[in-house]
């Protein structure tokens, strides 16, 4: 009946009851194997994706199915962490990973750079490295090989967001260059020109992804696809499955809840072969083998199909037949693309169970390591284990192992020299602010994170090898490559403001059991000094020490540059610090970036000698604002009510605060108090999206979803002779330049008349925006409400937001 099934095109059919869950799920991985479609859906950013179809894709019609995301995301907000930036890229890898093993599909992504909000297509391609991108989006589709590409925007139809349609004109280019065999040429040394049969627009409906539009109104161009509750036999619930799958993006709020009614997918054809009417509910599925090795192993899986009623070793025999006869199928075949997954269907028949379990979670080159191969071969298998071979370690192969039907094998070796400290490949290759240069596309399209550590296994059935690769695995998450020393710099960056010399901090972190003799110093460009030069100390095993350096700067100009720092040991000089992903929704992830830390060297002036941080939501700045104000007190919200404001020069709201703590409103009469007794309150953008709050602020007002993306547009002063703008620093239009990402965000649209807006901008609409800085005088104080994207500004060392947010500490005098 599974074979009629997929005779049909993959479309679901009751399995009979007789058959029991194992058998049917028997039955489905076989069906699987004559499955060569593959789908590949193309978005712009990590939660762009339809997991519900994709889960259909994957679960019903049984298709290898992979999304493209032509960014990691790194320009999204954060509502879980601290990560930003390239961090938080690497964040939502991971959780987009951990959306495709739900589904059961493939992740791939590109050089492409989240950038921010861009309000344009134009704005959007005008950063893009556009060729670049489109090499690794014909990389991927010559890899995958897709016989149906799905975008989820439309190249055509404008966006709100201009990321989502570029990627759309970029998947439509892509989806012929990838067939010319004239076109990035240098990839054909490893792959072949491939055309897809058609590249289809999945018109978005109720999706779950912010920007996007609503309900569709079905058009005659259109076709649909109807998606069941669940299997008719297995208990999927496609809809619990997506679902799952699209809380992995917890960083974007991403919460979906189960749907528990059909739903219907729509579809427009925008390159390639048409599509009768007939074939449309079969449209992912319409792949058939016409060749005649094909038409063999097709039959030669139908008898397996036809025996699933059998005994297990009959079909493992049956499964090492097959494998037999891909012996005399010409190499390149098609059908070579299923060995790996037959030969993984006889192990599971037969009862094989293979892992390695590595004792420590942290390996440091040159050091012994320890794992334990557990294996469990069923004596009535005919399998035989032959060799392991560990690649990463010296002498790491033992052969003739003679086995019971369970065997722990201890794996222990010294870990190579050359294996390099775990990092994504796509940060080496870090580029600029919009995009990646990789050397290859692999290096971006493939999620890596260096060395591969796999054992590699042979395994005999009947004298066939069965070659076997496993990852080395901690209960924890992946095994993460460490140097023997890491160091962590106590903030992201130190502002020299008015001074010549600050103290630093370094914190280091032994990876090693046995003491090490370290030499620490820091590495310096032209015009800064450190005391001492060096320090030379003992550092006992796994242990941490905090090291302090005095930086010097003689220069009286503005700049601001990066240093480093570089540990020395016998074993050679390490630059690297240490960052750890762990959120319970994801596999933790540890990686070793370099060290660095900015130094801001920055003429500024400021008042405000007291000022209390209220944080918000994973809210970072206060560690910006220590460089600037001499008393910083952090303040947890639920500890508003018992401090006395009237202690502080200025009271600053943490981003988002408003979003992560709508009781706050409980607190307005105090902070209305505070204002009109001569404070000045500072507010941070907050975001209309899960806002159970129509106005925002002790003195209310309504933000909105506008945006000024573009960090070179024009800012022009309402007020040039107001003191915001004047004292104790002066403002000018020098101090918006170097910007990054965004000006504003947020904007608030409607104020009441006591507010007064002091700096307009201008939106990618070219509409002015004058929300940008609001002050409202109330009493001896003042309450401020700044949508100025200042919280990525001060980390970035942007020396003209310093001045800026100065000036508002220092607005009111006490």
């Amino acid at each position: 009946m599974a074979l009629e099934y997929l005779a049909q095109q993959a479309h679901e059919q009751h399995l009979d009851q007789a058959f029991s869950r194992k058998e049917q799920m028997m039955m489905r991985a076989l069906c699987r194997l004559k499955m060569s479609d593959r789908v590949l859906y193309i978005g712009a950013h990590p939660d762009d994706e339809n997991n519900k179809l994709l889960t259909f894709l994957a679960q019903h019609q049984l298709v290898d199915t992979a999304y493209l995301s032509v960014t990691r995301g790194e320009g999204g907000q954060n509502f879980i962490g601290t990560e930003k930036g390239l961090d938080l890229g690497v964040l939502r890898v991971q959780e987009s990973l951990a959306a495709r093993a739900i589904e059961g599909t493939k992740q791939f992504f590109t050089r492409a750079k989240d950038f921010g909000f861009a309000k344009s297509v134009d704005e959007t391609l005008a950063r893009w490295d556009e060729n670049g991108v489109l090499a690794d989006m014909v990389w991927t589709i010559r890899y995958f090989r897709p016989t149906v590409i799905v975008t989820r925007f439309s190249p055509d139809v404008p966006d709100s967001h201009g990321h989502h349609q570029a990627s759309a004109i970029l998947a439509a280019k892509a989806f012929d260059l990838a067939a010319d065999p004239s076109a990035y040429i240098e990839q054909l040394s490893e792959l072949e020109p491939w055309q897809a049969r058609q590249l289809l627009w999945n018109v978005y409906q109720d999706s779950g992804v912010k920007d996007i539009g609503g309900e569709v109104r079905p058009l005659p161009a259109y076709f649909s696809l109807d998606i069941p509750v669940r299997h008719g036999s297995l208990d999927f619930h496609y809809g619990e499955i997506a679902a799952e799958s699209r809380n992995r993006h917890r960083s974007q709020a991403m919460g979906s809840l189960v749907r528990h009614q059909p739903s219907t997918e729509y579809f427009e054809l925008l390159k390639g072969t048409p599509i009768s009417s007939e074939k449309q509910p079969a449209i992912f599925t319409q792949y058939t083998a016409q060749d005649s090795y094909s038409l063999v192993f097709n039959r030669l899986v139908d008898d397996l199909i036809a025996k699933c009623e059998s005994d297990t070793e009959e079909l493992v025999l049956e499964l090492g037949t097959i494998l037999f006869w891909m012996r005399i199928v010409p190499n390149g075949h098609v059908i070579h693309e299923k060995r790996a997954e037959v030969e993984r269907l006889l192990l599971d028949f037969a009862g094989v169970s293979l892992e390695v379990q590595a004792i420590e979670e942290l390996w440091v080159p040159g050091t012994e390591v320890n794992m334990i191969l557990n294996a469990h071969i069923p004596s009535e298998s005919n399998l035989q284990l032959t060799t392991v071979k560990v690649p990463f370690i010296r002498n790491g192969e033992q052969k003739d192992f003679t086995l019971s039907p369970s065997k722990t094998i201890h794996l222990n070796g010294q870990l190579l020299d050359t294996i390099l400290p775990s990092f994504p490949t796509w940060l080496s290759a870090e580029g600029d602010a919009h995009n990646y240069a990789p050397a290859s596309p692999a290096d971006v399209v493939l999620t890596q994170f260096g060395t591969e550590l796999s054992v590699h296994l042979e395994l005999q059935f009947a004298g066939l090898p069965i070659a076997v690769k496993l990852p080395v695995k901690h209960a924890a998450g992946p095994v993460a490559v460490a140097p023997p020393v890491t160091a962590t710099f106590d903030s992201d960056i130190v502002v020299l403001s008015n001074a010549t010399k600050r103290s630093i901090a370094l914190e280091l972190q032994s990876n090693v059991s046995e003491s090490l003799s370290i030499k620490v110093k820091l590495t310096l460009p032209d015009g800064l000094d450190v005391f001492p030069k060096e320090i030379e100390l003992n550092i006992a095993g796994n242990a941490t020490e905090k090291l302090s350096f005095e930086l010097r700067s003689p220069a009286q100009q503005e700049y601001i540059q990066e240093i480093g720092f570089e540990i020395e040991t016998a074993a050679g000089r390490y630059p690297f610090t240490s960052r750890s992903i762990v959120y319970p929704h994801i596999n933790q992830l540890t990686y070793f970036p370099k060290g660095i830390l900015r130094v801001l060297n920055l003429p500024v002036n400021i008042t405000a000698q007291k000022v209390a941080y209220i944080s918000g939501m994973n809210d970072e700045l206060a560690g910006s604002l220590r460089q600037l104000v001499g008393h910083l007190e952090i303040i947890p919200f639920e500890s508003i009510g018992g401090i006395d404001l009237s202690d502080f020069d200025a009271v600053v709201l943490g981003i988002r605060i408003y979003n992560s703590h709508p009781l706050i409103t409980g607190f307005h009469q105090l902070f209305r108090d505070y204002v009109e007794q001569g404070g000045v309150l500072i507010g941070q953008y907050n975001t209309p999206y899960d806002l159970h709050l129509t106005e925002v602020g002790a003195y209310p007002l309504a933000v909105s979803p506008e945006r000024i993306t573009d960090t070179e547009s024009h800012i022009s002063f309402l007020n040039p002779s107001h003191r915001i703008l004047n004292y104790p620093n002066v403002i000018g239009q020098h101090d918006f330049q170097n910007w990054v990402q965004d000006r504003a965000l947020f904007l608030p649209q409607k104020w009441a008349s006591d507010f007064e807006p002091i700096l307009r901008g201008q939106n990618g609409d070219n509409r002015t925006e004058d929300g940008l800085l609001l002050l409202h005088k109330k009493g001896k104080g003042y309450y401020i409400y700044n949508s100025l994207s200042l919280f990525r500004q001060l980390p970035a060392g942007v020396a003209g937001a310093y001045r800026l947010f100065a000036n508002m500490l220092s607005l009111a005098s006490r």
